[in-house]
């Protein structure tokens, strides 16, 4: 049995949410505690494919909420990439990504999206030049400024910053929490209690688990995705490209090449399958025929956090003192990280936000009715 411990403040959940968390609270003088009951970044923060594109033509959250947490959040990865060398530790790279329709429908969808998406419209005829790896006919295209990261070693990066400043790591399987009817102080682990000012639940998918802990809804479902891993035969084209439906080819610093992604409802299944394979490829074939020659090196699958109406789970637990909920991000986890921890050491340490607005992420507006 694991000695029981005191802490500023308790973090259930080792991925890159948690993880960012952690780091501005460390920024802050705290000595925040990650409990992680598996390995750190195990799920898609680990998998992901790090795309940080401020805007995908896919997305389809019509509260405009999103976009001030995600402007806040690029702006942090460029400043944090220059802090911690992120081109030689987590493979920061700035290009340009592609944003391409199919047909005419769109097109004129894509181009109105173009100042939101701060895109430049491309013409068609330079599109082959702008967008080497298109090759086969497409209806429009946008040239988006944005960057990649390995999204493993930039969860590990973040940690290895976080100690640095004074964070710390235990790792443990959180089977509850302690406290009262209306507060929290702490996690009841497997092993031992680790009590603490203020206690934040970063489960990921996982997060419905803590709804019982809290008797509070917490709607967050896996999403299962699902990336491929490409070897070249030939140098492939820089950058990349996505359509409207969030496919999309890059070029990694490593010379191989990631396609993606699925969007499947298959509960906590992670194993990767050969059927999305095939429709990843197909699909990108529609655009490229570059992939054709390539050889698959590898396949992962990963599931993450869906919320129910599509936006993060992001603020105090509602009814319950010292609780803080962090979940639901979906396919932006790695882009969203440093906003919401930034965000949630405020919260945490003044009661307040002064970058980004959470009201729109507020927990508490699922209600104990739903």
């Amino acid at each position: 049995m694991a000695p029981n411990q005191h802490v500023d403040v308790a973090i259930v959940g080792g991925g890159v949410i948690g993880i960012a968390i952690a780091y501005f609270l460390a920024q802050r003088g705290l000595e925040p505690l990650v409990i992680e009951g598996t390995e750190v970044a195990h799920g898609a923060s680990g998998k992901s494919a790090g795309l940080l594109s401020p805007g995908l033509p896919h997305d389809d959250d019509e509260t405009g909420a999103l976009p001030p947490l995600l402007a806040r959040s690029v702006a942090l990865h460029g400043a944090l990439a220059e802090l911690l060398d992120g081109p030689a530790t987590y493979d920061y790279t700035p290009y340009t990504t592609c944003l391409v329709a199919m047909d005419e429908d769109e097109a004129a969808d894509l181009h109105a999206r173009a100042e939101h998406l701060k895109a430049e419209p491309i013409p068609l005829a330079d599109i082959p030049e702008r967008c080497p790896w298109l090759d086969q006919p497409v209806a429009g295209a946008l040239a988006q400024p944005t960057a990649q990261i390995d999204s493993a070693k930039f969860t590990e990066r973040l940690l290895e910053s976080a100690k640095s400043m004074g964070a710390s790591l235990r790792m443990g399987r959180a089977v509850g929490l302690v406290g009262g009817a209306d507060y929290v102080d702490g996690v009841e682990l497997s092993d031992g209690v680790v009590t603490a000012e203020a206690t934040v639940l970063a489960m990921g998918p996982w997060s419905m688990r803590a709804a019982a802990w809290l008797d509070l809804p917490v709607p967050v479902r896996p999403l299962k995705g699902q990336i491929v891993h490409l070897d070249p035969s030939v140098e492939p084209p820089a950058g990349g490209f996505s359509d409207m439906h969030g496919h999309y080819v890059v070029t990694r610093p490593t010379g191989l090449v990631h396609v993606g992604a699925t969007e499947e409802e298959e509960g906590f299944d992670a194993e990767p399958s050969a059927a999305a394979r095939e429709s990843i490829l197909s699909t990108l074939a529609r655009f490229t025929s570059r992939l054709g020659e390539m050889r698959v090196v590898n396949q992962t699958a990963c599931l993450r956090p869906l919320s129910g109406d599509g936006l993060p789970l992001i603020g105090a637990a509602p009814g319950r003192q010292g609780a803080y909920v962090a979940t639901g991000h979906g396919r932006k986890g790695i882009i969203l990280s440093l906003a919401t921890g930034e965000a949630m050491a405020e919260l945490i340490t003044e009661g307040q936000t002064s970058e980004v607005d959470l009201t729109p992420f507020d927990p508490a507006r699922f209600g104990a009715d739903q």
